[in-house]
């Protein structure tokens, strides 16, 4: 590596805050975003010219933009405080698993429930496949029925594995920060050529993960301060400050538009390379408003730490009780105003019910105490220490 690369990137001596707020609404906006687009996708009228809302601010990128820009801090071989792979590993599974154990242990129960009360094959249980997904690196449907319930786990799937591959990646990234970025582009594109453009069969999580990987990856430049300026302390020039920023932006929208033309996906999650200029677009804009977004997170830090000591709850929980409020005003026959009145109403009803029943878990999960009446004042002073360093 050349030593002007390593002089951008090396942190400084200049310790910077544990907690970024910027990162924090970022993954908070993209999982309640995720929930959205899955009650109007599931809702039963088409709303806001369906599929449009999918092609607004693509949420997965961001949460994997983050994952990634976290994972580097921790294991980062430059910071004088890192944590090892093995301790890399515990940690972060021991936070995705616990939460994912307890969602598993209800839907496969009520998955096997079903096998038990009907014969016919929709409901037929893969008793491999359900052992398997106790460790989620296969996509965990166990039933034609059971997809009802698990069809949003895919994300469990692609973050295990970036995790587990995050040690490796990071060693790479320190000794060949462009070849990396570089091979996840081009993983991403082969991907998405085979996929779309010949009949060789690709499984759907090798899909998945090579369109995320490359906005993992990105995060890790995040996290060095080239991306935009006050990440790092001392450091006043980014990649995609200002004009070059919406430069980018300008390049990705108008190509997600013609692969849009060439592929013609329903939804944005239809096509890998669609997904993925528009998620680099939107985070191009996000990037450069990041002064903006740190001052709306400094207005609002009791919210937005409650949101993001909740948000694997708020997403496993988010899709299930939207397709069961989808069922239940299909098998009443409801129609019209009173439908998408009674759908909204059992879809967000139940979630505020799922997350206040398992949300601790996901504290228990993370090793915390439940919320406090400090949590507020300590999000304001983390993002007081994260602006006076930038």
């Amino acid at each position: 590596m050349s030593m002007s690369f390593q002089s951008t990137v090396r942190p400084s001596g200049v310790r910077a805050s544990s907690r970024d707020p910027y990162r924090d609404l970022i993954r908070s906006w993209a999982i309640l975003r995720v929930v959205s687009v899955h009650l109007l996708g599931l809702a039963p009228a088409a709303l806001l010219w369906w599929p449009a809302p999918t092609f607004v601010a693509p949420g997965m990128p961001l949460v994997f933009f983050v994952s990634g820009a976290l994972a580097l801090k921790s294991l980062d071989p430059w910071r004088a405080r890192r944590v090892s792979a093995a301790g890399f590993w515990r940690d972060r599974l021991r936070r995705l698993l616990i939460p994912f154990w307890v969602y598993l242990t209800v839907a496969l129960s009520v998955t096997i429930a079903l096998d038990l009360l009907h014969p016919e094959e929709m409901y037929t249980v893969s008793w491999l496949r359900s052992v398997l997904s106790a460790v989620p690196l296969i996509n965990p449907i166990n039933s034609p029925a059971g997809f009802l319930g698990m069809a949003h786990l895919w994300f469990l799937v692609v973050i295990c594995w970036l995790l587990l591959l995050a040690p490796a990646l990071v060693w790479l990234h320190r000794r060949a920060p462009r070849l990396l970025l570089a091979g996840s582009v081009a993983l991403l594109l082969g991907a998405s050529y085979v996929t779309e453009h010949t009949t060789t069969f690709v499984y759907a999580e090798v899909n998945s993960i090579s369109l995320f990987q490359f906005f993992f990856v990105l995060g890790f430049w995040y996290t060095d301060g080239v991306l935009v300026r006050g990440v790092v302390p001392g450091r006043d020039r980014g990649i995609f400050d200002g004009l070059s920023g919406v430069g980018i932006a300008a390049l990705a929208f108008p190509g997600a538009w013609l692969v849009w033309q060439i592929e013609s996906p329903l939804a944005v999650h239809d096509s890998a390379l669609v997904h993925a200029l528009l998620g680099l677009g939107w985070l191009s804009l996000l990037l450069v408003a990041r002064p903006l977004v740190l001052r709306l997170a400094e207005a609002m830090p009791r919210l937005l730490n409650r949101l993001t000591r909740r948000t694997l709850t708020i997403y496993l929980w988010g899709w299930p009780t939207a397709a069961l409020a989808q069922l239940a005003v299909n098998t009443w026959g409801l129609t019209g105003p009173l439908a998408l009145v009674v759908f909204f109403g059992l879809a967000i009803g139940g979630l505020v019910v799922a997350v206040r029943v398992f949300g601790r878990v996901e504290d228990f999960a993370a090793g915390r105490q439940p919320q406090t009446a400090s949590a507020g004042a300590m999000s304001a002073g983390s993002v007081a220490a994260v602006r006076s360093a930038g």
